[in-house]
């Protein structure tokens, strides 16, 4: 077993495992790490070794990988795994990994001193790759700190050690600092893979970021936070206008601790009654001026409406709310997390309740006189004022305020925040001027496709501020500064990505016209898959005859030669076995003129059958030989 093989067992075992220790499958990686690095064995031992894999099988793998992570990855993976947000590319990830086990066993061995075959240089590509773009689980320590590293070093010395032999092993020794300096080497892997991730996801959906919804949720004196682009909802607006605005929930009560508590139990019960779809669910009552299609692609079930719904439909789930206050559907499996809303304008409600008036106990006389200065003759005009006010401030993700006193601070002093610090302003100035008001947490609709599509995606996570009329209607109110909207531009993604956006909406919308059960689908899905299995079945059989002939071939070759050397005749693609016997030297006796006619009448006959062995052909030039025909 030489060097070379040892090192690329090692770096394909480390590469495995990071993938399944990242996906947080620790046994499965140590199953790994144990066939990788038995797999130089079969060869040592002089076992035969399979075929390969070739661009159609690789392809074909690929596309199954994809299939099955499609059909149960999000399942089998832990929740808080990568693999589970992103279970297709987790199925093309482990399809690549299976791959590289396969390459591994199945690679020829290259001559000694001899680097560069194609099998080792795809094999240490593919493990620095996989080292650069697959994340780490976090928090990284020990061993799973060290795999990629380890993975990326025996990549790297494999072709050196097949180049160099002994010498690379001493070059190498300059690596071990390096590699006592892991846990200060990994932030700088950690600097590379964030702008290949990035040009990587700018084709693709980003990963989950450090934004989005939460139903309840603390206001920080400092923040740093950076949106992600990663897609949660596709609309289709079917008629009317809806609003801007998806509600998560509506919140009530700001603690001494700023963090938003109290859902807004004044909501009406659920109404359910039967359709020919599946279930309504009313909200609300009145006549419905828009209606809209939802598709969420979060893996919860939550549903998100805008304000002013008053039907929710859903084909199967039940509908109820969450101790948080948010719409919730208990969605089947893998079923789609689909529903279709409707609404008008707002209804009117009883009178809010007190919690809808209270003012945390932080607010003082210097706040509520900065507030009263913003009141108006009414409230439809104190409402106006306050967001005219907040909305000519700055919007920023990355603020730092008065960790004693941060609502003074960002109130009075007029310090830049995101959205959480401006609905929390407007509802508290709203109530100091004796207007009911609540905090509302949901999303924002802001980037259309077209047709009517309109894609949120986790940089949408909004909060605004809802207050109540005299006449008891609730009306939106958004504080958000203007700037808002081109602060968030930084984080749409590329137009590639929203031209595959566009697309992914569409099919989606055209697949929902084929009227399929979800036991269709899944039945349609499955056959695929073994439609690809029967493929990949016979491409290698083909592949196994291929490889046959091409031995037979070489064999054929390597007998041809050893006859023309033994002749002393020139090779002449030209000639016939009648003109080579033809040409045979004159001082040939008759019994070796016969061996020779014996040989080319073998090659003529059997040289370009399909399975053709070359044994016969074999015997006569061993018979040749023994005769000392060669002068």
């Amino acid at each position: 077993m030489r060097a070379v093989d040892v090192l690329l067992a090692i770096a394909v075992a480390a590469a495995g495992a990071h993938v399944l220790v990242s996906m947080q499958w620790t046994a499965p990686a140590l199953l790994f790490g144990a066939l990788a690095l038995l797999a130089p064995l079969p060869a040592w031992f002089g076992w035969q070794r399979p075929l390969a894999p070739t661009p159609g099988l690789a392809f074909i793998s690929f596309v199954s990988g994809g299939l099955l992570g499609y059909l149960g990855l999000a399942d089998w993976a832990p929740v808080d795994s990568w693999a589970a947000d992103f279970a297709v590319f987790g199925g093309l990830c482990l399809a690549g990994v299976a791959l590289l086990l396969w390459l591994l066993v199945a690679r020829p061995p290259a001559p000694a001193g001899k680097a560069g075959d194609p099998a080792t240089d795809t094999l240490v590509v593919a493990v620095v790759i996989l080292a650069l773009l697959i994340p780490r689980r976090i928090p990284p320590a020990g061993l799973t700190l060290a795999l990629p590293w380890i993975g990326a070093a025996a990549a790297v010395l494999a072709p050196m050690v097949s180049r160099l032999g002994g010498r690379a092993l001493l070059r190498a020794a300059w690596l071990v600092p390096v590699l006592a300096l892991l846990p200060l080497a990994e932030p700088v892997l950690h600097a590379a893979q964030r702008p290949l991730l990035g040009a990587l996801f700018s084709a693709l959906p980003a990963p989950r970021g450090e934004t989005g919804f939460a139903p309840l949720a603390r206001l920080r004196a400092d923040g740093f936070l950076r949106p992600a682009r990663r897609p949660v909802l596709r609309l289709w607006v079917t008629s009317g206008t809806p609003p801007p605005y998806l509600v998560g929930n509506r919140l009530l009560t700001l603690d001494a601790g700023y963090e938003w508590k109290g859902v807004d139990s004044a909501q009406p019960e659920l109404a359910r009654e039967a359709t020919a779809s599946g279930q309504r669910y009313r909200l609300a009552p009145g006549t419905a001026s828009w209606s809209l299609a939802a598709h969420s692609l979060r893996r919860d079930n939550l549903i998100f409406v805008p304000p002013g719904t008053q039907t929710v439909d859903l084909s199967e789930a039940a509908l109820s709310r969450d101790p948080a206050g948010v719409l919730q559907a208990q969605f089947t499996g893998r079923g789609e997390r689909r529903w279709q809303a409707a609404g008008g304008p707002p209804a009117a409600e009883a009178a809010a309740a007190a919690e809808a008036r209270a003012l945390p106990a932080f607010w003082d006389a210097e706040l509520q006189a900065a507030a009263g200065r913003l009141a108006g003759a009414n409230r439809a005009q104190t409402a106006g004022r306050i967001g005219t006010e907040l909305r000519a401030r700055r919007y920023s993700l990355n603020y730092r305020l008065d960790r004693q006193a941060p609502f003074r601070d960002f109130f009075i002093n007029r310090k830049p925040a995101h959205c959480f610090w401006y609905a929390t302003a407007a509802v508290l100035a709203l109530r100091a001027n004796g207007v009911p008001a609540r905090l509302v947490t949901g999303y924002r609709v802001s980037e259309p496709l077209d047709g009517g599509l309109w894609l949120v995606r986790e940089r949408d996570a909004h909060a605004w501020a809802e207050w109540q009329d005299a006449a008891g209607h609730w009306q939106t109110l958004d504080a958000t500064p203007l700037d808002y909207g081109a602060a968030m531009a930084d984080y749409g993604g590329g137009a590639l990505e929203r031209a595959w956006q566009r697309l992914a909406a569409r099919l989606d919308a055209w697949w929902q016209g084929v009227e399929l059960t979800d036991g269709q689908v899944q039945a349609v899905l499955l056959a695929g898959l073994a439609v690809l299995a029967g493929l990949f079945v016979r491409e290698y059989r083909r592949l196994r005859r291929v490889a046959a002939q091409a031995a037979n071939s070489r064999e054929w070759l390597r007998l041809w030669r050893r006859f023309l050397r033994t002749s002393g005749l020139p090779e002449r693609p030209q000639w016939t076995a009648s003109d080579y016997l033809a040409r045979l030297p004159d001082g040939w006796s008759a019994p070796r003129r016969a061996a020779a006619r014996r040989f080319l009448e073998l090659y003529a006959a059997a040289r370009f059958a399909p399975d053709a062995a070359p044994t016969a052909a074999a015997a006569a030039l061993r018979d040749l030989r023994r005769r000392r025909l060669s002068g």
